[in-house]
């Protein structure tokens, strides 16, 4: 199966002058360089998104050993072991925290739309940490179409991870909730932010810019939000940035009692339609260019989107789209059209005289068989 997948590297300046080791490939798989012929500057200097280098995913590790998978995982069990931590009173240092912040970074960096689109299919170790994960990749996505530089889209992706520290069992037990959260719980939910920030502040050495936006990442520009009740200039950008990301990926997760917030191939086809509905009433408390921003870099079939295909089967969106009219090229199906788990994943075509996208299927989500995700982005544990 990896001989059919292509997967992102990055190439080691050792490399250049060198024999490739194997073929690579653009976005597109169109052929850039046969195996064997010298990678020149052209090709190995570091290159724009819309033209990294790829290849064949067998043979990815003899360019690159990064598994941005593993990487998010490790991510994941280490902000968990850090928040109870300090949930015991126990003391960690600001470097783990950063440390975590730049190696999600550069998974993101290497491989945004498997990071993405595995964060989308898998639970990690709880809930929280998932949805931290979740918004610091979307977070990584706005702080680089917004321009900033890489070290602003580090801190940024830090205070994604860190804006709920401290209460991190509060939001599983959320997330498990059937009900209506009781006093205790609704209080406890609207300082949750300034509590962060506390941490933050007694660890100390994290910059400015990292606390305020864990400290206002629930201000929304109206005044509505919490804890301060801030307003438009008041709030800084990347508290802006973070609010935005953390509410897509509330949507588009969802919890007990409050289903994600499905899309329709209807809704696909018009961008600002399909931006009110994933954002509904939040949207007119939110910073639109922001969200608009982020809804163009993702496009209407973001990667880990599940799709109904037109031969019955069900598919995964591994890569987003490149193409103007924002429709996949093509999928990897993993359900046969009886609903029974492929023994490999095919990929289909997208076209007129091939499948169609008959519509969304995340409905069906959380009744899929257990799965193992990564290879569909090329990555074997």
């Amino acid at each position: 199966m990896l001989d059919s997948i292509l997967r992102p590297v990055a190439v080691p300046p050792g490399l250049l002058g060198q024999p490739a080791p194997c073929d690579f490939f653009d976005v597109r798989g169109t052929l850039l360089l046969r195996e064997g012929a010298t990678i020149n500057h052209s090709i190995g200097a570091a290159m724009p998104e819309s033209r990294r280098l790829y290849c064949r995913a067998s043979q990815a590790t003899r360019v690159s050993s990064g598994h941005p998978l593993r990487t998010l995982r490790d991510v994941g069990e280490a902000l968990s072991m850090l928040d109870e931590l300090l949930v015991a009173g126990r003391m960690v240092e600001s470097e783990a925290f950063m440390g975590l912040a730049s190696e999600t970074f550069s998974a993101w960096v290497l491989d945004p739309d498997a990071c993405i689109g595995f964060a989308r299919m898998v639970s990690f170790n709880r809930p929280s940490v998932c949805h931290a994960i979740m918004a610091a990749l979307f977070a990584a996505e706005l702080g680089s179409a917004n321009g900033l530089a890489a070290q602003e889209v580090i801190k940024l992706i830090g205070a994604a991870l860190t804006m709920n520290l401290g209460s991190m069992r509060l939001h599983d037990d959320m997330f498990a909730l059937g009900g209506v959260p009781d006093q205790d719980s609704r209080d406890a939910l609207s300082v949750h932010p300034a509590h962060a920030e506390r941490l933050l502040a007694r660890i100390g050495g994290f910059p400015d810019e990292w606390r305020l936006a864990v400290a206002q990442h629930h201000e929304n520009l109206d005044g509505s939000g919490y804890p301060l009740g801030l307003m438009r200039g008041e709030i800084i950008l990347q508290a802006r940035m973070l609010r935005v990301a953390d509410v897509l990926a509330a949507r588009l997760r969802g919890r007990k009692r409050r289903a994600p917030q499905y899309w329709s191939i209807h809704q696909a086809r018009d961008p600002a339609r399909l931006i009110q509905h994933v954002f509904s009433a939040d949207l007119e408390r939110l910073d639109q260019t922001l969200v608009r921003l982020l809804m163009g870099r993702l496009g209407s079939f973001p990667p880990g989107s599940v799709v109904r295909l037109s031969n019955g089967e069900m598919a995964i969106i591994s890569r987003r789209a490149h193409d103007a009219g924002g429709m996949p090229r093509e999928v990897l199906a993993f359900l046969d059209a009886n609903g029974r788990p492929q023994d490999t994943p095919r990929t289909r075509k997208i076209g007129p005289r091939d499948c169609r996208i008959q519509g969304y299927a995340h409905d069906d989500q959380p009744r899929l068989p257990a799965y193992d995700w990564q290879p569909l982005w090329g990555y074997l544990h």
